[in-house]
């Protein structure tokens, strides 16, 4: 079953002054709901380009992302916004966190931007820290939280819109093996209660086993990794 996300002949070039740097040539891939797709490859390879354009946050130099039929990159740069506001959920490696903020302040951001009533966000917001592990910590600003913390509060975040798509990029790469199994097992544990549909871009092999699906993008294509 399609989760509504279908990327056709999706390509990206940069110009570099004369030259012409083929990043992604043609990639293909069929999004099922619920499923966890690990996207692996050697550095350079185009990973983070691909995970952006999943996520609108750039658009291709050809190729379609449709949801629900529609190509996604015909929108509007206003109408990306929204489409990315209330449909993707972003977890990087950097959490992006707002330092002047609560960690339950960061969480119902995306709502607040989406004009949702803050009582409401407030409440899912503090559901979603319970969840996460950090009921005690609501008021605690980022600075106060450790990396593994402001990670859990970065995927709380992420999923507070309850989004059809769940992009993460090296979510894991930036903490110890022990804590960066935990936000792994939560990001499952996440997909699973919420039903998203999750891709992530890791050089952990042995992370990207535990996932539906592994593939390796390689060449500017994607194709079956072998692990």
């Amino acid at each position: 079953m399609s989760t509504g996300f279908v990327v056709n002949n999706l390509t990206k070039n940069y110009e570099d002054g004369i030259r012409k740097i083929e990043v992604l040539k043609g990639v293909n891939l069929d999004l099922k709901k619920g499923e966890m797709v690990a996207i692996i490859g050697a550095s350079g390879t185009g990973k983070s380009t691909l995970l952006h354009l999943l996520g609108a946050l750039d658009r291709p130099s050809d190729g379609t992302l449709l949801y629900k039929g529609e190509n996604v990159f015909d929108h509007t740069d206003l109408q990306l916004a929204e489409f990315r506001n209330k449909t993707i959920g972003f977890v990087f490696q950097f959490h992006h966190l707002l330092p002047e903020f609560t960690a339950l302040e960061n969480i119902i951001m995306p709502g607040m931007i989406a004009g949702q009533n803050k009582s409401k966000l407030l409440d899912q917001g503090k559901e979603l820290l319970v969840k996460v592990g950090l009921e005690k910590r609501f008021d605690h600003k980022v600075g106060e939280l450790s990396g593994g913390e402001q990670q859990r509060v970065a995927l709380a975040r992420a999923i507070i819109m309850k989004p059809a798509l769940l992009l993460a990029d090296e979510p894991t790469g930036n903490l110890d093996p022990k804590t960066g199994d935990k936000i792994f097992a939560l990001i499952q544990e996440m997909s699973q209660d919420f039903d998203l549909t999750t891709v992530i871009v890791t050089h952990n092999h042995q992370l990207a086993k535990k996932m539906d699906r592994c593939l390796v993008l390689k060449e500017g294509k994607l194709e079956d990794a072998d692990l």
